[in-house]
C-alpha cells in the first residue's frame, strides 16, 4: 500500500494541494489526466526524486525503509547504451541474478540475440521491452510505469496484460498513460487528476467500462 496523506507539491504554482488518498496492494491502480497535470511529478515525489510537502508511506514505512523496493518504469527508462542487454539486467540486479537465468526470464520480451547487442543499437520498444525484463527480474514490492504500452505492439501488450496481472499479488501498481484502450483491460481502481488533487472514480473493470467516455466526461465536468 502506498499512502499520501496532506501531499503538496508546488512549482510556480500548485500541482497538489493537500492531497490524502490511497493505493491499495494486490490492484492495479490507474491515474488518468491531461499531459502535463503533474503525474510524472507524483511519481518522482513517490521514488524520493523530488521534495514535496506532506507525507508518503509505504505500508506504514518512510521512504528510507522502502527505497530499495521501488521500481518506477519510465517512458524512456534510461540503460548503459555501451553495454548489452543482458548485461544491463546483470548490473541493476546488482549481480544477483546469473545470466542465463536473466535470459531465460527475457525470452518474452527480446530474443537472444537482442539481449546480447548494446542497447544502444535497440529500438524504443526494444528498450522498453528491456525495462520490462528488469521489472521481471526484480519483483519489487512497489512498482510505477509511466506510459507503459509507448512503442509497444500488440503482442507485447498481451503479454504485458497478463504479466502485470501475475505480479499485482502483494504487490503495490501504478500506472500513468493515455492509451485506455490498454488500460481499461487491467486497471482495478482509476483515479483523475482535477483541481490540484487525486480523485477516485467509479470503475466496473468486470464490464469493461470505457476509460474514455470517464475521462471526457470528468475533463467535461471540470
Amino acid at each position: 500500500m502506498i499512502e499520501l496523506n496532506s501531499f503538496s507539491k508546488k512549482y510556480r504554482k500548485n500541482i497538489f494541494s493537500n492531497t490524502s488518498i490511497c493505493f491499495p496492494d494486490g490492484k492495479v491502480n490507474f491515474i488518468m489526466g491531461k499531459n502535463g497535470c503533474g503525474k510524472t511529478t507524483l511519481f518522482k515525489c513517490i521514488s524520493g526524486l523530488e521534495q514535496f510537502d506532506g507525507n508518503i508511506k509505504f505500508d506504514n514505512m518512510n521512504i528510507t525503509e522502502a527505497r530499495s523496493d521501488i521500481f518506477v518504469l519510465w517512458d524512456d527508462t534510461p540503460f548503459y547504451l555501451n553495454l548489452s542487454g543482458v548485461n544491463n539486467i546483470f548490473l541493476f540486479s546488482k549481480g544477483t541474478i546469473a545470466k542465463k537465468d536473466i535470459i531465460e526470464k527475457a525470452e518474452f520480451y527480446l530474443d537472444y540475440a537482442t539481449m546480447k547487442r548494446p542497447v544502444k543499437t535497440y529500438s524504443y520498444g526494444q528498450k522498453k521491452r528491456l525495462s520490462l525484463v528488469l521489472l521481471d527480474v526484480l519483483k519489487p514490492k512497489y512498482i510505477l510505469m509511466d506510459e507503459i504500452s509507448n512503442g509497444l505492439d500488440i503482442d507485447t501488450m498481451k503479454i504485458l496484460c497478463e504479466r502485470i496481472d501475475n505480479l499485482k499479488q502483494n504487490r503495490t501498481i501504478i500506472l500513468t498513460g493515455h492509451q485506455f484502450s490498454f488500460y481499461q483491460h487491467i486497471a482495478d481502481n482509476v483515479f483523475i487528476k482535477e483541481n490540484n488533487t487525486l480523485v477516485e472514480v467509479e470503475y466496473d473493470r468486470a464490464n469493461n467500462t470505457d476509460l474514455e467516455i470517464i475521462y471526457n466526461e470528468r475533463l467535461n465536468k471540470n
